[in-house]
């Protein structure tokens, strides 16, 4: 398991805007390897965390490594989603990756488990 340093936001992130904006913490691994920004999301289900997550070398990060993070970080139990949105809907300004933590104890009503 890794260790991480967590700290509120910067100002200076707060002042952007919109969804940057909202940003409250700030997590980097004690080898300064990845960043994790995290907002809270008020939703219909409850409250979702919304993790974006980028790496010093701002290559690709596997999925073996972002559910070691969410682990680490939002909980073992919790459930995250990575979203491939519509076209239209479609961000990709930098290599960041987008997960959103489900409130604790929510399943999804799927699953790839037997």
């Amino acid at each position: 398991m890794g260790k991480w340093i967590g700290r509120p936001s910067p100002k200076s992130l707060r002042a952007g805007s919109g969804w940057f904006a909202e940003l409250d913490r700030v997590y980097s691994s004690e080898d300064g390897q990845y960043a994790v920004m995290t907002r809270p999301v008020e939703t219909e289900w409850g409250q979702v965390i919304h993790a974006c997550i980028r790496n010093v070398g701002g290559t690709d990060i596997s999925w073996a490594e972002k559910q070691r993070i969410k682990n680490e970080l939002l909980g073992t139990e919790r459930t995250a989603i990575e979203v491939f949105p519509a076209s239209a809907d479609l961000v990709d300004e930098t290599n960041m990756y987008h997960l959103w933590v489900l409130p604790a104890g929510m399943e999804l009503p799927f699953t790839i488990k037997v």
